[in-house]
């Protein structure tokens, strides 16, 4: 089992997301989690981190 840190966007919060595989047993994607910050949904890419939207580097 893995996790990932991302910030939440409504409550800029850290938080950590647990997930069921490595992230390079399946290909680069956005996965949809559930945040405990906010109870709202967010798409995180599985092999780096990042919302859904977030063109950062």
């Amino acid at each position: 089992m893995a996790h990932i840190l991302y910030q939440c966007p409504r409550t800029s919060m850290k938080v950590q997301a647990w997930l069921a595989d490595e992230p390079s047993a399946k290909p680069s994607g956005f996965e949809l989690f559930e945040c405990p910050a906010c109870t709202q949904v967010h798409f995180i890419d599985r092999s780096t981190g990042k919302l859904l939207g977030d063109n950062s580097k």
